[in-house]
């Protein structure tokens, strides 16, 4: 079952921010994440970054936009 919940961004060093993983999940020495708009991460470390933005570009993109425009359509005509 999957972990949902909201982080705020925390600045970390002059440019980047610091990734806050819930307590509740296992994690490794560091994280792999893809991402644009949407993030894939894998916070134990164990699926390279290459193979998560592949997987993220090729079927969560193309799925997910389409169906939240959907949603957003349905919610309007209720």
């Amino acid at each position: 079952m999957g972990l949902k919940g909201r982080r705020p961004n925390i600045k970390h060093g002059r440019y980047s921010r610091a990734l806050v993983i819930p307590a509740s999940m296992e994690k490794g020495d560091e994280s792999t994440f893809a991402g644009n708009r949407l993030w894939l991460v894998d916070p134990r470390g164990e699926i390279p970054e290459a193979d998560l933005l592949e997987f993220l570009e090729e079927h969560v993109e193309p799925e997910f936009w389409p169906w939240l425009k959907e949603k957003k359509d349905v919610s309007k005509n209720e």
